[in-house]
């Protein structure tokens, strides 16, 4: 009888795959990696799993469909997640300097004046790209054999 021969696979770990659910609520520092593949800007921010983020968004959605519909003007829609991300995600950030190369310290007042301008989408994007970061690993994979 012929022996079946193995071959060696990628399985994913599930415990990689938990949320942590303190760093969701209280926030954590996470690399603006879609700007900055080296890690030198970071936004401290809680995640978009946050109820009251999701509850304030789901609010915000609503009212502008009821006022706009499906075509909400790009300033309109700035300062409405714009607000938002400070309000609820947006705590902190590292390695932002200004046009003279001197560290923008975060402030409430800071953030909103650049997140509710519709030309910096990218900082905002990126704040919220950080924010479905929060509390999750990166997924572990380990090594298993299986039979063809």
């Amino acid at each position: 009888m012929t022996e079946t021969p193995e071959k060696t696979v990628r399985k994913l770990k599930l415990s990689s795959m938990r949320a942590d659910s303190q760093k969701e609520r209280e926030g954590d520092w996470i690399p603006a990696l879609d700007i900055d593949a080296g890690g030198a800007i970071k936004w401290f921010v809680r995640s978009t799993n946050y109820a009251p983020f999701r509850i304030a968004r789901d609010a915000i959605a609503a009212k502008l469909a009821r006022k706009h519909g499906d075509s909400v003007p790009d300033e309109i829609l700035a300062d409405a997640y714009g607000e938002l991300a400070v309000e609820h995600l947006l705590l902190g950030w590292d390695g932002l300097v200004d046009d003279d190369e001197q560290d923008i310290l975060f402030s409430k007042e800071k953030a909103t004046e650049i997140l509710t301008d519709p030309e910096y989408r990218y900082i905002r994007g990126s704040i919220y790209a950080a924010a479905m970061r929060v509390g999750r690993d990166e997924a572990e994979f380990v090594a298993a054999k299986v039979k063809n």
